[in-house]
């Protein structure tokens, strides 16, 4: 076990400057973005009628727009830590989907755990390399 766990850690840094300055920069921003979805799932549950149908729509219609930041993100480090944040917000689309905001926030949270995984190696080598 402890093997795969250490695989995991290399992959998920690097010794390139650039990427991790890349990799600091995306996992900030989308941290941050899965913040205010969380922030936003906690108020959707005191909306009723039209004004619960908007929020579901506009709150979705965000949670679409940071999954796409994830996937670019993504598709640049290629980081198993970012492809699972992807995973955890897609499960949450489906749950704010099915009016399940409870679970969805669940989901967000572990999204914004693995992102922050990934930030932390970034940062980490860049605090090394004297540059944060």
């Amino acid at each position: 076990m402890e093997r795969v766990e250490v695989k995991l850690i290399k992959e998920e840094c690097s010794t390139d400057v650039r990427d991790a300055i890349i990799c600091f920069q995306f996992s900030e921003r989308i941290k941050s973005e899965l913040i205010v979805a969380g922030r936003l799932l906690g108020e959707i549950g005191e909306l009723e009628g039209d004004e619960l149908a908007g929020g579901k729509k506009m709150l979705l219609s965000f949670l679409e727009a940071v999954l796409g930041e994830i996937n670019l993100a993504n598709n640049i480090l290629r980081q198993q830590s970012i492809r699972e944040a992807g995973v955890k917000l897609e499960e949450a689309v489906e749950r704010v989907r099915s009016d399940e905001y409870s679970e969805a926030t669940r989901h967000v949270s572990e999204a914004i755990s693995h992102v922050t995984t990934s930030g932390g190696h970034a940062m980490q080598m860049l605090k090394k390399k004297g540059l944060l």
